[in-house]
């Protein structure tokens, strides 16, 4: 199982980089993964939601089904690489991982943030970045990139 992390400040396009990279992924027939991190637990509750009104009266698990799609909330914190271990076990070819700067796993730094401008990745102390890129003018350029990156999926 291959692991990528797509980092980069807010609003520095990991969302649309890793949509697309799924898209790429999914066209060659891979199973994929991909696990957001956020630093507010509010983001996971739609307060509308009756399974949201489960965990805020204290369930340890809430889950949704729906006929296509099933979605569990699990109140602990979560341990990223039990996570990692479980999708390896279910036979997921790539996990695309938004987020977790820290982290040493192989990763790419989307280094212009359309909120706060430019960021020198050496002035952040980021480990393991295979690559930098400005989703401005590289957005074909990270394709080919990641498209020579996944080709031994």
């Amino acid at each position: 199982m291959k692991i990528l992390q797509i980092t980069g400040y807010k609003d520095s396009g990991k969302t649309t980089v890793i949509n697309r990279m799924l898209e790429s992924l999914k066209a060659d027939g891979c199973t994929v993964a991909v696990i957001k991190h956020h630093h507010d637990d509010s983001v996971v509750m739609d307060n509308r939601a009756d399974s949201e009104s489960f965990t805020r009266s204290g369930a340890d698990y809430s889950i949704l089904n729906t006929p296509g799609m099933s979605m569990k909330v699990k109140r602990e914190a979560p341990d990223l690489k039990k996570q990692l271990a479980q999708l390896e076990d279910e036979g997921i070819d790539c996990v695309l991982i938004e987020g977790y700067k820290a982290l040493l796993y192989p990763k790419i730094f989307l280094s212009h943030s359309f909120r706060h401008g430019h960021t020198n990745v050496d002035n952040i102390g980021l480990q393991n970045v295979l690559k930098t890129f400005d989703v401005r003018y590289d957005g074909e350029r990270i394709m080919e990139w990641f498209k020579e990156w996944s080709s031994d999926i």
